[in-house]
């Protein structure tokens, strides 16, 4: 866990000191923050849970319709079934997303597609569970969502609905199809 914790700090510094230097070259960069809800599937075949938690992005403008886009979102649920267990996940993703419309657009739709790493924690975690394996795994994220615009600097992302796979040990075929639903809110940080 604590070697997680290190790579998450890292992987923030790296991304703030980034935006630094995009920021420079006059690209506009935006910081988000969002409610996250996942719902999982641990085995193939639906012992289906939820999990909650939040988000943090940064969004790098690359052109009027294109950003690139970089994803930290840590999601918990305590109590699963009678025995108690525990997960928590934290998935770091990065890749784009594309505005079909015009930039200065009040509702904009969007479409997303992320790749990155996953980690898990807890008495469900591959580690923890006696399945063995990695408690680290390979993420992809695609999706989309409604971007709406209250200013110029401030935009509120009412949805955003992603496809998660993820690949950690779990005795059948080492896949779990998840479905992440998000609100939050991004803040335009230049021009």
């Amino acid at each position: 866990m604590a070697g997680n914790v290190w790579k998450l700090g890292a992987l923030t510094v790296l991304a703030m000191s980034s935006a630094v230097v995009v920021a420079q070259n006059n690209h506009a960069v935006s910081l988000g923050a969002d409610y996250t809800y996942v719902r999982t599937n641990v085995l193939p075949g639906c012992s289906c849970f939820s999990l909650s938690g939040g988000g943090a992005q940064i969004q790098v403008s690359l052109a009027p319709h294109l950003a690139g886009i970089g994803d930290v979102t840590l999601t918990h649920k305590a109590g699963i079934t009678a025995d108690n267990y525990t997960l928590t996940q934290l998935t770091y993703t990065g890749g784009v997303r594309v505005w079909p419309f015009a930039p200065r657009a009040r509702l904009r739709p969007f479409a997303e597609i992320m790749l990155g790493g996953a980690s898990s924690f807890g008495t469900l975690s591959p580690a923890s569970s006696g399945v063995g394996g990695a408690s680290n795994a390979f993420a992809f994220e695609s999706g989309g969502g409604i971007e709406l615009r209250l200013s110029p600097r401030i935009s509120l992302l009412p949805v955003e609905a992603d496809y998660l796979m993820t690949t950690f040990s779990n005795t059948a075929n080492n896949r779990q199809n998840d479905l992440r639903l998000s609100a939050g809110f991004v803040i335009r940080l230049s021009r």
